[in-house]
């Protein structure tokens, strides 16, 4: 609103963008595997941006009607913090500290492993706190939870988190068992914001 006029400036009538940078093009890889999982629960007018980060998808029940997906690739090494750990760096478009919720989505913040074909969900508000999610962070899952996901299609793993003090679960998955984790992160996401 302009002070003098009272009137709406040009960027009170702008619709708010999200902020979205160009993907790797092993990200965009990992994009079009996870949104081509979800094929048969995407709403068949999906405008897919799968070279983005991050990328949306409008979903069918039962799950939730719009994800927002920020994807990395998950690395090991043995210098982790944690042995047989895998993790991802959160590096957010335009080195901006919050996930972008312009239009409401549920945040997915997924990692996926290559070599293995496996997605691993963190719990994204868990690591959305304060002043925000600090440049290149961290996140860890335990290869154990991988490869149970492997065998079983779903799994998911207890962790502490440094910074809170809290805990998340940590949901992994196959591609095929995609839809099923996406369901479990969202109702364990609210779970523990209502607990």
């Amino acid at each position: 609103m302009d002070n003098d006029t009272g009137l709406p400036t040009l960027w009170d009538t702008m619709a708010p963008m999200v902020q979205v940078s160009r993907a790797s093009k092993t990200t965009q890889q990992a994009n079009r595997i996870f949104a081509s999982s979800l094929a048969g629960c995407c709403d068949p007018s999906n405008a897919l941006d799968l070279d983005k980060k991050p990328f949306d998808l409008h979903m069918l029940p039962p799950l939730p009607p719009h994800l927002r997906i920020y994807m990395f690739t998950m690395t090991t090494h043995p210098s982790e913090r944690q042995a047989g750990a895998y993790r991802i760096q959160i590096i957010l478009p335009k080195k901006n500290r919050h996930f972008d919720t312009t239009d409401g989505p549920f945040i997915i913040l997924a990692g996926f492993d290559p070599d293995l074909g496996i997605f691993a969900l963190w719990d994204a508000e868990a690591h959305d706190v304060g002043k925000g999610i600090p440049h290149s962070k961290g996140v860890q899952v335990k290869e154990d939870t991988l490869l149970t996901a492997l065998s079983e299609g779903v799994a998911r793993q207890q962790r502490t988190l440094r910074d809170a003090g809290e805990s998340e679960t940590v949901v992994a998955s196959r591609p095929d068992t995609l839809s099923e984790a996406l369901e479990l992160r969202w109702q364990l996401s609210i779970e523990r914001l209502t607990s």
